[in-house]
């Protein structure tokens, strides 16, 4: 078992001397501001919509799920 784990570690050794460190992904993107977010920022009402529309359900959900058990319980 020991054997083995020495030759991998020399296997891994020599692969990364002289050569160039590998990337995890084959995409790059670049760093600059808005475009490493899934969003458009540049129309603050269509943001502004979006955000407050995501933010309102999230909220209003569960105050939904709650009247529709109460509903189907016959308690409303």
């Amino acid at each position: 078992m020991n054997a083995a784990i020495f030759a991998r570690t020399g296997i891994r050794a020599s692969a990364t001397v002289g050569a160039s460190p590998m990337r995890s992904g084959a995409y790059h993107f670049s760093n600059s501001n808005g475009k490493n977010i899934p969003f458009s920022t540049k129309n603050r009402a269509a943001l502004a919509t979006g955000v407050f529309g995501t933010l309102g359900v999230g909220f209003f959900l569960p105050f939904v799920a709650c009247y529709w058990q109460d509903y189907k319980n016959g308690r409303v």
